[in-house]
């Protein structure tokens, strides 16, 4: 990985910030001959799957990963995606269920005994 332009003065660091707002804003407005864009695609776990393989309701599985219900439905029903940690706890899930559900029942005797 590349490391850090090391920036002497604030001047310094005004100017680079300028000039990346000036590129960003070219870019936004459709001019990216001055920007390199790095996109990623992140996958969405899909979760009634999940649910279906641990078999769990939406409450179970809320209740597991420590979420809400009404966003575990959020994402089932796509008006929301999970972000952050999340959404690794869920693709984690979605690949290794066994030992998840070994973590997650682990904690909850933790806490059981707290």
């Amino acid at each position: 990985m590349k490391s850090p332009v090391p920036i002497e003065t604030q001047e310094e660091a005004n100017e680079r910030m300028l000039r990346s707002l000036e590129q960003a804003l070219k870019w936004f407005q459709g001019d990216a001959s001055e920007v390199k864009v790095h996109r990623f695609v992140v996958e969405v776990p899909d979760i009634p799957e999940i649910r279906a393989k641990l078999n769990l309701t939406q409450e179970g599985l809320a209740a597991k990963i420590g979420v809400p219900v009404a966003t575990l439905r959020n994402w089932e029903q796509g008006r929301r995606y999970p972000t952050g940690p999340a959404r690794v706890l869920l693709n984690v899930l979605a690949r290794e269920p066994e030992v998840v559900m070994a973590a997650i029942a682990a904690s909850e005797t933790v806490e059981a005994a707290e």
